[in-house]
């Protein structure tokens, strides 16, 4: 297949030099590797993420491995979320996770980016399910704790949100995301801090990297 319009995009000699993979590349896997090459080097280095939308079509379409595929929907998902469309990063999500990816990693972005896009459509209840889904494919990241911990404060549910949002800072203390959202839900809800003397130990690891 021919390569969408506008490409090339660059006079850079990075740009040629994949191209050239792309065009030597005899088929099947390898020009799948060659495509996704562009792809990075336009999201990442060009800054043009309208090219990196039809190469990763294009790899949808070419490639014959479930496992690359769901990639490429995770990405097209990532592109369409960092500009805030919701709802289309989330229909990208639906689609990588209808394949089944075997890699962990996958499936858990997967579950957790769509879980963040339904609590951005102020879909709570249906984004508390992804969540949950991305922990028990891995508890050791806090992605999924601090997004569940969002959806359980729309549902109303304080006392879950903090848990959540405790338990992110203990998995990992250097993500600020987790600890600036339990300190403004403390704020906003003070009392919570003597209903909840666990939150003081949630806390902990916070306190000891600050001052390390």
């Amino acid at each position: 297949m021919t390569l969408p319009p506008g490409i090339p995009a660059t006079n850079t000699e990075t740009e040629q030099e994949i191209l050239g993979a792309v065009e030597e590349a005899a088929g099947g896997q390898e020009r799948v590797k060659a495509l996704w090459q562009l792809v990075f080097f336009y999201q990442e280095q060009a800054n043009r993420s309208d090219l990196a939308v039809p190469l990763l079509e294009l790899i949808i379409r070419e490639s014959d491995d479930p496992e690359n595929t769901a990639i490429a929907y995770y990405t097209l998902g990532h592109i369409e979320q960092t500009s805030e469309k919701w709802a289309e990063a989330l229909l990208h999500y639906e689609k990588g996770l209808s394949l089944s990816p075997r890699h962990l990693a996958t499936t858990y972005f997967l579950y957790n980016n769509a879980g963040c896009c339904l609590n951005s459509l102020g879909l709570y209840e249906s984004a508390k399910r992804y969540c949950r889904r991305a922990i028990e494919v891995n508890a050791k990241a806090p992605n999924a704790f601090k997004n569940l911990g969002v959806s359980l404060y729309g549902q109303g549910n304080l006392k879950g949100a903090a848990w959540c949002w405790g338990k992110a800072i203990k998995v990992n203390p250097s993500d600020p995301r987790a600890a600036e959202l339990l300190d403004q839900l403390l704020a906003k809800h003070p009392a919570l801090k003597s209903e909840c003397p666990w939150i003081h130990r949630a806390l902990k690891p916070l306190r000891k990297t600050s001052r390390g």
